[in-house]
């Protein structure tokens, strides 16, 4: 149990500062409250005990990437 907690939290953090550096690159003045984050904790969390305890930084990095795609269209568009 104490596993499962471990990979909620550290998916939610996670996800959180992906989430964050991106705004920060964005320079957006104001956003919504980002409750994705707590998707991103139950998906590594129910991963990482039926799957695997890599599932989550490999969910982690997948936002991450998926994340510098969208920032790098963007600044192709400008």
């Amino acid at each position: 149990m104490t596993a499962v907690l471990l990979h909620f939290f550290a998916g939610m953090l996670g996800a959180l500062a992906v989430f964050f550096v991106f705004i920060r690159l964005a320079e957006a003045t104001s956003f919504s409250a980002p409750f994705g984050v707590i998707f991103f904790g139950i998906a590594c969390a129910a991963l990482s005990h039926f799957v695997s305890p890599w599932a989550t930084p490999v969910i982690i990095v997948g936002y991450a990437a998926a994340g510098t795609g969208e920032y790098l269209q963007e600044q192709e568009s400008t």
